[in-house]
């Protein structure tokens, strides 16, 4: 199995090293991600500036290639130009911090493995819930069932232009209490923006936010998650409101 391995932390991220070495064990795997962390970036690519690709050194025995774009622009220079077109799979992460309900349309994570579902390559984007500092946390929890999961779509398929997303709770592997195979949930934020004055007095704002707090649905990836679960949500690339479009042909336009 030939696996292109990104993410939206950057090459030298330790989820990412961390989900490499779990997946060595099941073929040959190419790390392509940013050259900096791209978190964030969403669906973004590089039309109007070249691009450069650098093999790197990550650790003693691991060299990947990083790249001066997004997420997105690495899946299309990996499957194309690196991997030359001959790639089964896809995995982006492992992401620090947690892209549960709406999150993944702002998730370079989650756009990483979306592009690879427009090129029709089953694709994965792995999170571990946890926004303390990466280099105190344990992503092999993480990894190890990112590796369980790539063999088991290898096995069993999950359709054209789709992927998995996955969500870890920061715990010890033997205290996550399962898998739940669960909905896109809604996550809403509040203090989106903070303003603040620099020395010379101007505002300046800064964005970020906190989750909404509230009920969070049965069957949903927000509520797996907080219930000490991995949750593992399937999506697909139709984002069409199949409701509203019965509901529009009586507007007469």
């Amino acid at each position: 199995m030939r696996i292109l391995l990104t993410n939206d932390d950057g090459i030298h991220a330790p989820g990412i090293l961390a989900l490499k070495r779990a997946l060595d064990r099941l073929g040959e795997v190419f790390m392509i991600a940013p050259e900096r962390a791209r978190s964030a970036a969403g669906h973004a690519i590089t039309l109007h500036k070249p691009l450069r690709c650098t093999q790197v050194k990550v650790a003693e025995d691991i060299n990947g290639y990083a790249v001066s774009g997004t997420p997105t622009d690495c899946v299309n220079i990996g499957v194309e130009i690196v991997m030359e077109n001959r790639c089964d799979m896809i995995v982006s992460g492992v992401n620090h911090g947690s892209n549960l309900g709406w999150d993944v349309t702002y998730s370079g994570t989650v756009a990483a493995a979306l592009e690879g579902a427009t090129l029709n390559i089953p694709s994965i984007a792995i999170s571990l819930d946890s926004h303390d500092s990466a280099n105190t946390l344990d992503f092999t929890p993480a990894a190890e069932f990112a590796a369980t999961l790539v063999v088991k779509m290898n096995r069993f398929g999950i359709g054209p232009h789709s992927l998995l997303n996955v969500n870890v709770p920061n715990l010890p592997a033997n205290e996550i209490k399962g898998v739940k195979i669960a909905f896109q949930g809604e996550r809403e934020y509040i203090d989106r923006v903070a303003v603040s004055k620099d020395p010379n007095n101007r505002p300046y704002y800064w964005q970020a936010g906190k989750v909404k707090p509230g009920v969070r649905p049965e069957g949903s990836d927000v509520h797996a998650l907080e219930s000490g679960c991995i949750s593992v949500t399937p999506i697909h690339l139709d984002m069409t409101n199949y409701v509203l479009l019965e509901k529009m042909s009586d507007w007469g336009l």
